[in-house]
């Protein structure tokens, strides 16, 4: 996943206000009775959150693409910050260690496409977790969706980078298909063009909560927010008491 996104991901995220993200997840870690330091961005694409993660916590990243973890090492070492970085699948996280406070920002989960696969997310999640720790993610709604493809085409003009996406949603699978196609202007003046192709799912809070519970998980917050990048819920989940 996301082999040519990987080299236009920063270019194409330029106007994020990630110390907004940053903020906000500060904000979220800090109504949780969390006390340790030890911090997985799980899904940190380019790096980011750790950039800015690393000042207030023992930090560490994951992600799938191999891409993405390139460019957030780039990104790390020139600012002369150390930190861990590990290529994992989020269905089946396996670092043989545990931490305080695990994070998947921007959507990540809406990558999984199944029940099943979130399922094993959070089972991971809870192997991966503290007694005390708290996983923070967030994730769109249909309604996200709608409102990002009117009419199945969603079209970003910029200076240097025009970006179509294409987007079906199937009702009988309930997966929304997106195809991206990225003209990105290269230092010649002419245009490299990269493709690429993902899916994506809505859950519904009820099916997050079920999954949730299944690995053993409580959902101890949902919180709305539409400040960030369209609307979008935020979750907090701890480890069961016991």
């Amino acid at each position: 996943m996301y082999k040519e996104f990987s080299k236009v991901y920063d270019e194409f995220m330029e106007y994020a206000d990630y110390d907004l993200w940053y903020e906000t997840l500060c904000q979220l870690i800090g109504v949780t009775e969390v006390q340790g330091d030890k911090l997985l961005d799980l899904g940190c694409g380019t790096g980011e959150i750790l950039l800015r993660a690393h000042h207030d916590f023992k930090c560490e990243g994951a992600d799938l693409s191999s891409g993405m973890l390139k460019r957030a090492s780039e990104k790390l070492n020139s600012e002369g910050v150390e930190v861990p970085l590990y290529e994992q699948d989020m269905r089946e996280l396996s670092l043989g260690k545990r931490y305080d406070v695990i994070v998947s920002m921007f959507d990540t989960v809406n990558h999984l496409t199944n029940r099943e696969d979130l399922v094993k997310l959070f089972r991971g999640i809870y192997n991966h977790l503290e007694e005390d720790g708290v996983y923070i993610f967030d994730v769109v709604d249909r309604e996200f969706m709608e409102e990002m493809f009117p009419g199945g085409v969603f079209l970003d003009e910029r200076e240097n980078m025009t970006v179509i996406w294409e987007h079906e949603y199937d009702e009988e699978t309930g997966l929304d298909y997106i195809d991206t196609t990225f003209f990105v202007k290269n230092d010649m003046g002419s245009y490299d063009k990269y493709i690429e192709d993902y899916e994506k799912k809505v859950f519904t809070h009820e099916e997050i909560g079920q999954c949730a519970e299944e690995a053993g998980l409580d959902v101890r917050g949902i919180y709305e927010n539409s400040e960030l990048a369209g609307r979008r819920y935020f979750y907090t989940l701890e480890k069961k008491s016991k």
